[in-house]
């Protein structure tokens, strides 16, 4: 027995020490696979955390509700690596990212070229990679948000901008039950079109964007020489007009929808006002704007709400500090000669105002839409300005070279006012003033490329230095909470009181 081979038996030790190794192994695998924590898991600890590794912009905190609120609906399982047809829906969510320059928005805001570098090694991933299973899951998601979020609403908040414009009421998209019937149904790719701004402006620049982007569009360089008379054509900045393109893309997102029969744009830099009817008229009228470095014309949407004739003007107190007063004390008499007169407050204090008539700074015509900065449209006297190709000259309020056509569009609905009657009372002296049965939503706008009459395309200067400060905002873009663009409770502005003898101003003589 002892002299019996030992191999055999070595056999058998290595088998068994074999077996006890495979075993443990097997059971260490089943050990971590069961306490391991699950995708659903990993899921709900990325939503809880807001942050995700896998972005550029890992923080999400702005976007997290809506990002939460469709994976509930999901019970919290991966929405993109679920089924046969996930494939396809990842494929057209890095399409729709990839393409974000069509909307001019930035691809690279979404983290578009990492997650397309990371696909193919997820779709290697087996279901134990919870972990980056769950992060890319949600790193899609939240991209796919941003990019819809961005594209309806904005990439920035305008109210940083001094872009006063009225917020909605509620929220106009769903983005979770958009992006879950989009997977449901296969139909990602149409996202774009189901949440995109709807304003005929953007669509009409959208399509500029292309042209503008083509190559056939990029100016030939030509070895002719130009003739001794002819005058040199100006070159075109392209990337220039790209840039304004888009900014103007930017703050069309901005604006909440307006769904009034009529409505009233002032385009700033444009120095022009357009109107537009329900049944496609439309009026176009030159405007004189805000000083560019002093006073310049705020951006604002409100409602226009009454129409005054032959209106009094009551003097600003920074108009009477820096430009009256100094006058005035080189000349007692001149409140008498512009018509002015000096009124007492019924609770005190003094106000210098200008009578009705020909000198008054309002002109015959003025246009009130309540609103914080105090601003309105007005006649005026000084028509000469209107000759000139840049027309920034008053002190923040807009002046209309025809106030007439515009007192006949914003009057054509009310009952009892022709044509006849309006020019009847422009030619009377009594002021009173028309309260509108239907109010006119208003906004005076900033936008340096813009759709004019028989859809042409025109670029403006950036008078004011907006696309500057806009473009300066851009390149710090960051999730822009819901509540810069929805309020529930709407904006109050008190209405201006109507100075008659009901009014508690009464006049005092001028100083001679």
């Amino acid at each position: 027995m002892l002299l019996r081979p030992a191999f055999p038996l070595y056999l058998f030790f290595v088998y068994a020490l074999l077996k006890t190794t495979a075993f443990a192994d097997d059971f260490s695998s089943f050990s971590v696979f069961s306490s391991a924590p699950s995708t659903k898991q990993e899921i709900t600890n990325i939503l809880n955390s807001k942050q995700n590794p896998f972005l550029a912009r890992s923080n999400f905190e702005n976007r997290a509700d809506d990002v939460d609120a469709l994976y509930k609906s999901n019970d919290y399982e991966p929405l993109w690596l679920a089924n046969a047809q996930s494939e396809k829906n990842v494929s057209d969510v890095l399409t729709l990212l990839s393409n974000a320059a069509a909307q001019g928005l930035n691809a690279n805001d979404y983290s578009v070229s990492a997650l397309q570098q990371k696909l193919p090694f997820v779709q290697l991933l087996k279901p134990e990679a919870a972990t980056d299973l769950a992060l890319f899951d949600t790193a899609l998601t939240i991209s796919l948000t941003r990019f819809l979020h961005d594209l309806h609403y904005g990439r920035v908040n305008p109210q940083s901008l001094n872009f006063h414009l009225k917020l909605r009421t509620k929220k106009t998209l769903d983005l979770p039950q958009l992006i879950k019937a989009a997977i449901s149904e296969g139909n990602v790719s149409q996202l774009v079109a189901k949440v995109e701004p709807t304003l005929p402006q953007y669509q009409q620049l959208r399509s500029a964007l292309a042209t503008y982007r083509e190559p056939v569009v990029t100016p030939s360089i030509s070895d002719e020489k130009p003739h001794k008379k002819s005058k040199p054509k100006k070159t075109v900045n392209y990337s220039e007009r790209i840039i304004k393109i888009e900014l103007a893309m930017e703050r069309l997102r901005w604006l909440p929808e307006m769904n009034a029969t009529q409505s009233i744009i002032v385009n700033i830099p444009a120095f022009q006002l357009w109107g537009m009817g329900a049944n496609g008229e439309e009026l176009n009228l030159n405007v004189v704007v805000g000083k560019s470095e002093k006073t310049p014309t705020p951006i604002i949407m409100a409602d226009m709400k009454f129409v005054e004739f032959m209106p009094y003007w009551n003097v600003p107190p920074s108009i009477l500090k820096k430009e009256i007063l100094p006058k005035l004390a080189h000349n007692p008499s001149y409140l008498s000669g512009q018509n002015m007169e000096v009124v007492s407050l019924k609770g005190g204090g003094m106000r210098v105002r200008q009578r009705p008539g020909g000198k008054n700074a309002l002109g015959r015509l003025k246009f009130i839409f309540p609103n914080k900065e105090g601003v309105y449209l007005h006649d005026t006297p000084s028509k000469s300005l209107f000759g000139r190709t840049r027309r920034d000259f008053s002190h923040g309020c807009v002046r209309v070279q025809n106030p007439n056509a515009l007192a006949n569009f914003v009057l054509k609905n009310q009952d009892g006012w022709t044509n006849e009657k309006i020019t009847d009372s422009l030619s009377s002296d009594k002021h009173h003033q028309i309260s509108l049965s239907s109010t006119i939503p208003v906004l005076f706008f900033y936008s340096t490329a813009f759709y004019e009459e028989n859809n042409k395309l025109v670029f403006y200067n950036d008078i004011y230095g907006h696309d500057a400060a806009l473009l300066a905002a851009l390149t710090k873009i960051d999730d822009v909470p819901d509540s810069a663009f929805i309020s529930r409770e709407p904006e109050t502005i008190p209405t201006p009181s109507l100075p008659t003898e009901e009014s508690p101003l009464f006049s005092e003589p001028s100083p001679e």
